[in-house]
């Protein structure tokens, strides 16, 4: 049964006042207008760390909305780091701004991507909750996440470029949504939300795990002045070096020894001599995975397991490595930029496979273009890949625009005729836009991939089966096979192919075909009409369950069930598939051609419930399984034997010839 999700009570929150970071540590303001807000708490909070101020007539002003130059203030101020650079023009619209150091800080922590503004960021434009969702996920190092969403309005969600970032941020507990189940990714928000959101990002960021507690390193053996990597040594006096935590570079203002740990500008500390949990490092732009760091004097030496992307500009855009997707050989996946593992100009490594970029095609999705990787060009300050333009490889949010022709069988589809497409896949019902296909053909959908042959299609309520999909011009040609108005059945919400289900009643074995359902629990069956009681079960998955609910649903063409448990009054649990042994040798799997003899008359056995491997039943009486009649393919038997295997999915069973 389809249940509402309900978001808890806790407003989403992200927002503050013209918001200048203030010392750590100072009194707490008694704001008059927050003395009864549901937010007072966390106002206080705040304002007691220094992190947020009120206005200069002693209020706090809630329920104001917040800007984006607002909020980054206050999320740089959390993260206790103080912003000085106001040389660097990360933003058409930004020099010269207020909040320039801390816009500048913030771009340099890859929180923001100033890609994702090619217009400017709009610095005094009250921020929204999606782009605060983004801000915040990134700064805790957190990778955001393309999993199934649970909103209400999960349809608008999905149309915020900060999707996947929202979805993290609900995992971490960061933003709930609202009480009507809706998340609202393109509501402003007020200063009062901010300040809870804010609350828990300092909950978060002091449990998070890459950051162990701050170390009294005054009992240091020694402090390091330099670092080696592929014999060139960097001093970090001159050099840019930077730590990658998580999703954050961490530049390098002193590195010291305690024991066996390396300890970074005196918080997060390193174990030495590991080949586990290495943090990688940029020196310039050159971003390393670590295999060892070691010690040697005042030098801190780096073995390097590989080369990797940090940071490149294309167009005249910044890009962060972390956040562009990557394609290999135009199929969809789950993969950044900086997961590839560079070996040199031409190869890389990926999920332990190698790709070589002359002969596999390795695509980047930037802002809405799409470039293939030709070589990468290296040096010792710079690792960055050189691109041409190429046809988009992934389509998301479809349209029939997209499709070039339909082929069904030896027929071509009228495109002008056609109202919708929906495709079937995993046993969910999706409409063009839900799902993503890539330029081999292959569907994502809920983060996961299927083939063309695992997707079903329905145009104007006629079903077709999928059996190859190309590319032409940037569209699609899809080979499909003959239509039929096949009526599908709905079970716990999962849409089933009716040939794999079967309703039983009165020791009968019934196919959806030959179940009519009138109405609400009201089923027709050979001739008569019967309400839904506890005798009827329904089998699917090879297990038997209670029917609780059955019906009609004439939108969407299907039957609906909803079950409860297993059925304790059957064995729940029935053969996947029968496998034949004659002379112990296999002599047939399946059950194709194959009957057994029950009631007077030859049976398939889709038709019998297996009790146990050696008894069954059949229209209510049951039979002896050993010494049963089995005819395959008009060849007679006597069951001999059988046995379970394959945690009881498969029955084996053992005949002799008659």
């Amino acid at each position: 049964m389809r249940k509402k999700l309900w978001i808890g009570l806790l407003f989403l929150s992200f927002v503050l006042p013209i918001v200048f970071a203030v010392p750590a540590l100072a009194a707490a303001q008694n704001f008059p207008d927050t003395s009864d807000h549901w937010a007072r708490d966390y106002i206080l909070r705040l304002s007691a760390a220094g992190h947020i101020n009120g206005y200069p007539d002693g209020s706090f002003k809630p329920d104001r909305f917040m800007s984006k130059a607002e909020f980054i203030t206050v999320l740089i101020s959390c993260k206790g780091v103080q912003a000085e650079d106001t040389n660097t023009i990360s933003y058409s619209d930004t020099n010269n701004h207020w909040a320039e150091a801390q816009i500048n800080e913030a771009v340099k922590r890859g929180i923001l991507i100033p890609s994702e503004d090619p217009n400017g960021l709009l610095p005094d434009e009250s921020v929204k909750r999606s782009q605060a969702a983004a801000m915040l996920v990134r700064a805790l190092g957190k990778q955001p996440d393309s999993g199934s969403l649970s909103f209400n309005d999960q349809a608008v969600v999905e149309k915020s470029m900060y999707r996947d970032h929202i979805k993290t941020a609900y995992d971490l507990g960061l933003i709930s949504g609202f009480p009507d189940g809706n998340f609202e990714p393109f509501q402003n928000m007020t200063r009062a939300q901010v300040s809870t959101v804010l609350s828990r990002f300092l909950d978060l960021q002091g449990n998070s795990s890459a950051v162990s507690p701050p170390l009294n390193t005054g009992t240091g053996s020694g402090n390091i002045n330099t670092v080696v990597i592929e014999d060139e040594s960097y001093s970090i006096n001159s050099t840019p070096v930077y730590f990658k935590v998580d999703f954050t570079d961490i530049k390098v203002s002193s590195l010291t020894v305690v024991g066996d740990y390396l300890v970074l500008n005196g918080s997060q500390r390193y174990e030495l001599d590991s080949f586990d949990d290495n943090p990688d490092i940029i020196v310039n732009n050159n971003r390393y995975g670590v295999n060892k760091m070691s010690i040697s004097g005042n030098k801190l030496v780096v073995s390097p397991a590989c080369r990797k992307f940090n940071r490149f500009t294309y167009g005249g855009y910044g890009y962060n490595a972390d956040y562009i997707k990557i394609y290999i050989n135009s199929a969809n996946s789950e993969d950044y930029l900086s997961d590839l593992e560079i070996l040199d100009e031409y190869r890389v490594e990926l999920d332990g496979d190698t790709y070589n970029l002359k002969q596999d095609k390795i695509t980047v999705a930037l802002n809405k273009d799409f470039y293939d990787i030709t070589k990468i060009n290296l040096s010792t300050t710079d690792t960055t890949p050189q691109l041409i333009a190429t046809d988009p490889v992934i389509f998301e949010g479809m349209s029939l625009s997209d499709i070039m022709a339909i082929f069904t069988g030896a027929s071509i589809l009228d495109l002008s005729q056609v109202k919708s497409i929906d495709f079937m896949l995993g046993g969910k019902r999706y409409n063009m836009s839900q799902v993503i296909l890539d330029a081999q053909g292959n569907f994502t959908a809920d983060s996961k991939s299927y083939s063309p042959d695992k997707a079903k299609m329905i145009i104007n309520r006629i079903h077709y089966n999928i059996n190859h999909i190309e590319m032409s011009k940037s569209k699609f040609i899809i080979y499909a096979g003959e239509g039929s108005m096949n009526e599908w059945v709905l079970i716990n919400d999962e849409y089933r192919d009716p040939a794999d289900v079967k309703i039983i009643w009165s020791g009968n074995i019934y196919n959806m075909d030959d179940v009519l359902v009138v109405s609400r629990d009201l089923l027709r069956i050979d001739g008569r009409q019967y309400e839904l009681d506890s005798s009827f079960k329904v089998r699917f998955d090879n297990k038997i369950y209670d029917i609780d609910r059955i019906d009609y649903d004439s939108s969407i063409d299907a039957t609906t069930i909803d079950t409860g448990s297993a059925s304790s009054g059957y064995l729940a649990n029935q053969p996947q598939e029968y496998v034949f042994f004659k002379d112990d040798r296999e002599y047939q799997e399946g059950t194709a051609d194959a009957v057994i003899y029950a009631n007077g008359s030859w049976i398939e056995f889709d038709q019998i419930i297996i009790l146990d491997p050696s008894h069954f039943t059949y229209k209510s009486s049951n039979y002896d399984l050993i010494d049963a009649r089995v005819k395959i393919d008009r060849v007679e038997f006597y069951v001999v034997d059988t046995a379970w295997h394959g945690l009881n999915q498969v029955l084996d069973i053992h005949l002799e010839e008659k």
